[in-house]
């Protein structure tokens, strides 16, 4: 997000077509691969250097692992995923610790697999099975999450901080009334085939006390491979006279698949894949992104001797250089002059206010962003706040900053119609300069609009706003427009609007749809990587520049085929 203060100078828009599109096409998606494969290299490098000290034990776990998921047979879509999974008496799915979407992937199969009618229990490696009481009295509400969490041994247990990525799934159980197991073994001795037999003890025991349901378990991705845990429950159901269960491995983003489709151009159509019989992949996250989340994690570990709170900078500043590379932009000293804040830095709004650049109107407006975890760029300070260490916040406010820098433009406009246009345009170039970080980033495109919408109206409100439904309507409502069709009264609902906070979702929301056709659009060839730099240099400072502008690109990127992986 931008906030605003001043004017700057450019030509308008050349609107020129480029002049020889079928040698240009696929240069932009070359240029990006070999970038993000760089990149990958390169903090690849950084985590085995950080993880020197493994055993050879575990080096050989992991070869066993990696020699499963080197190619793929074919591309499945995820409602594949759900029927494989419904024929399956254990559900195997691998876990990134560090990565947010890989927990949210996890819930989202378990919530989909449900509507099969087959109870189901979960399974964690999160909780130690000696804490299993603890677990119990939590789900049961007799004991707060503090006490709960203290009692599992949380921070000796877990190196990293991921609890807030892991409490959806216990919230999941409580509501839904599953049943939720801890199958971890912890302490000394505790190696990778001693907690993979320790496991697979309790998920057999589980499944022949309870046969009638199904089990999800999520533990490590290395764990899940079948030569480890699988085949570990498949013995210890013999050993109780069982046969073995019907199983699926489910990993995730798998490293060697992914590159092997980016090298087929299909990493952005490929929902999940199959690997063999009993194993698939869902294909949700680029491996930079889980890269960076545990080196973010890494980097912010108070044991180590880096300080955390140069963690977001650090960020903000790789992305703005990430950015400049691939749009063959200088950007001189401009890194050493912003100033980047993150959650919990108490000194942000004391700042501000010291500044005397802002009201205490917009200061207020900020803050309730900020409580929404919305990141900043203010440019009248060229100070960036980050609202947590996800490379698309960090990526999108380095757009946002790369963008004034270049064009000394800081948002405000005389109209309000220019400043709507501007205000999107601006949206949708920093969404863009995210995608180009993480191509699996995804915008609000008009089929989930209409859900949301319609799911407000039927009175389906538990996970959505006022707000974002009523800026939902507008977009939807301006796509109409674009398409050809009149809107009454849309004029004053969108340039008129008096409410700061509708007017900057609505602005979003366009843009971020803008900027994902725009990204496709350059990677498919239908527009130049020199046509977007020069639309990320134009300030659009001139009277109904931003205006026209839009209506150009979201005319010649309509058509753009946003793929359903994508």
């Amino acid at each position: 997000m931008t906030v605003g203060g001043a004017r700057s100078r450019r030509r308008g828009p050349s609107h020129q077509p480029a002049t020889d599109k079928d040698s240009a096409r696929g240069a932009a998606r070359r240029e990006l691969v070999a970038l993000h494969r760089a990149i990958y290299e390169r903090q690849k490098a950084e985590i085995d250097a950080s993880v020197q000290g493994y055993s050879a034990a575990f080096r050989a776990y992991e070869r066993s692992y990696r020699r499963r998921v080197r190619r793929y047979r074919r591309r499945i879509s995820y409602d594949e995923v759900i029927r494989r999974a419904a024929a399956a008496d254990l559900v195997y799915v691998g876990d990134y610790h560090t990565l947010k979407q890989a927990q949210k992937a996890f819930t989202k199969l378990v919530e989909r697999s449900l509507g099969h009618g087959r109870p189901a229990a979960l399974a964690l490696e999160f909780v130690q099975s000696a804490h299993q009481v603890h677990l119990d009295r939590y789900l049961a509400g007799r004991i707060r999450e503090a006490t709960f969490l203290r009692r599992i041994e949380y921070p000796a247990h877990h190196i990293f901080p991921v609890w807030p990525a892991f409490k959806p799934i216990f919230e999941l159980a409580r509501l839904l009334g599953l049943p939720v197991f801890g199958i971890d073994l912890a302490g000394e001795g505790a190696t990778l085939s001693r907690r993979d037999r320790h496991a697979a003890a309790l998920l057999a025991e589980l499944w022949r006390q309870q046969p009638e349901r199904q089990i999800f378990v999520l533990t490590g991705q290395l764990h899940v491979a079948p030569p480890h845990l699988p085949d570990a429950v498949d013995r210890a159901a013999r050993r109780l006279g069982l046969p073995p269960p019907r199983r699926l491995v489910v990993y995730q983003n798998c490293e060697d698949i992914f590159w092997r489709l980016t090298a087929e151009g299909l990493e952005h159509e490929t929902e999940a894949v199959e690997v063999s019989d009993e194993e698939l992949s869902l294909m949700n996250t680029s491996p930079i992104v889980a890269q960076q989340s545990y080196l973010n994690h890494l980097h912010a570990d108070d044991t180590l001797e880096i300080d955390p709170e140069t963690v977001p900078e650090r960020t903000f500043k790789e992305m703005c250089r990430v950015l400049c590379a691939f749009l063959e932009l200088d950007p001189k000293d401009a890194l050493e002059q912003v100033t980047v804040y993150s959650l919990g830095d108490l000194s942000f709004f004391h700042d501000l206010r010291r500044s005397g650049a802002f009201s205490k109107h917009e200061i207020a407006f900020m803050r309730r962003q900020i409580l929404a975890s919305e990141s900043y760029f203010i440019p009248r300070m060229r100070l960036v706040y980050l609202a947590n260490l996800s490379i698309n916040h960090a990526a999108e406010e380095a757009a946002h900053f790369l963008r004034h820098v270049f064009t000394e433009d800081d948002g405000d406009r005389d109209g309000l119609v220019d400043a709507f246009y501007a205000r999107v345009l601006n949206e949708a170039l920093a969404f863009l300069g995210s995608k180009i970080i993480n191509p699996r980033r995804k915008a609000p495109h008009r089929p989930r609009l209409e859900r949301w919408v319609e799911a407000w109206r039927a009175g389906q409100r538990q996970r959505l706003e006022a707000l974002e439904v009523r800026a939902a309507e507008l977009v939807l409502a301006h796509l109409d427009l674009e398409a050809g069709r009149r809107v009454p009264g849309l004029r004053d609902a969108l340039y008129g609007a008096s409410d700061a906070e509708l007017f900057n979702a609505v602005t979003h929301m366009l843009g971020y749809i803008l900027g994902d056709r725009l990204y496709y659009a350059m990677i498919s060839g239908k527009a130049t990587k020199a046509e977007i730099r020069e639309l990320f240099l134009d300030p659009l400072d001139e009277e109904g520049a931003a205006f026209h502008m839009y209506f150009y690109w979201a005319e010649r990127v309509r058509r753009v085929r946003i793929p359903r992986g994508g």
